[in-house]
């Protein structure tokens, strides 16, 4: 079906992939929570052609970062230049001129996401080789840096915590200054939803509207506050080990990156994220979240 898309999008998607596309399916896809992600399949010359298009649909975040889909526009330019397995940029309309909102259309990639992985070592491994290789492009003059998405001194004790003193440790040490630490080119929103697999191999990594210059570490410590939610924190701990065997001298490990990024659930409370669900984590519920959010913090803690 392709009447979920306005006449004014279909014109627009035809436009930047050529004269003569005929727009033949298009499904919304599962597991995106900030924009409205569509995959389409289009006839052009003969040629059959799977691309993905984005509408920035979540007007809060918009009127936070309006340069977001410019953002996401030039990591692609970059990334794919480096020859890593990510979408390639096709158009972008910024402000919605033609679409009536933001949009950005890229190429699809094979594969799907993997949460109950046969080879949890090999998909460990497969994950840090992706950061190893995208941590060694020049940043260069990227022109978005990382930052928290907080302001460390805002911070409170949660009041849904059974573990307060283990929150009023963190926050304390997330308000002294950060570690010096070498700016690289990071994904910043690396866990297992963004990651795709075909037959058993990593076959790309998606959504980069948050990627920046920025500390290694913090692309290490997403994916593990993630894992840790999903699996437990040995899951989070078997990661980092993997990321050092991995990476070796070109990475040194600081927990303060752990610490600085796990606090970002104090935007809200811990709860089960919705792709989780989607892609097959069906037994997690907000309790055990929690429970493990506050065991993992506690182990960070301890480090």
């Amino acid at each position: 079906m392709t009447n979920k898309l306005s006449p004014e999008i279909k014109e627009w998607v035809r436009s930047v992939v050529g004269s003569g596309t005929r727009l033949l399916t298009c499904r919304r896809l599962p597991g995106s929570t900030s924009a409205t992600l569509y995959r389409l399949k289009l006839l052009r010359g003969g040629r059959l052609l799977t691309c993905v298009l984005r509408l920035f649909t979540l007007s809060e975040w918009l009127a936070i970062e309006p340069d977001i889909p410019e953002h996401e526009a030039a990591a692609l330019e970059k990334v794919s230049a480096a020859g890593l397995p990510v979408p390639h940029l096709l158009g972008v309309d910024p402000r919605g001129a033609a679409c009536g909102l933001p949009a950005l259309l890229m190429t699809s990639l094979p594969g799907n996401v993997d949460l109950l992985p046969e080879n949890i070592e090999s998909w460990l491994r497969q994950q840090a080789e992706f950061l190893l290789r995208l941590h060694a492009i020049d940043p260069g003059d990227f022109a978005w840096d990382y930052r928290p998405y907080y302001r460390p001194a805002d911070l409170s004790v949660p009041g849904w915590s059974s573990k307060p003193q283990l929150w009023k440790k963190a926050i304390g040490i997330v308000n002294s200054p950060s570690p010096t630490t070498p700016m690289r080119f990071i994904h910043r929103d690396y866990h297992p939803v963004n990651l795709l697999w075909r037959r058993g191999r990593l076959s790309g990594v998606v959504d980069w509207v948050n990627s920046c210059r920025g500390p290694a570490g913090v692309d290490v410590a997403w994916a593990r506050h993630n894992l840790a939610a999903m699996y437990g924190p040995p899951m989070a701990d078997r990661w980092l080990e993997v990321c050092k065997d991995v990476m070796g001298s070109t990475w040194d490990y600081d927990p303060f990156w752990d610490i600085q990024t796990l606090l970002e659930v104090l935007l809200g409370e811990p709860g089960v994220y919705e792709p989780w669900l989607d892609f097959g984590l069906t037994h997690l519920t907000e309790d055990l979240v929690t429970k493990r959010i506050e065991d993992y913090l506690a182990s960070l803690l301890k480090t």
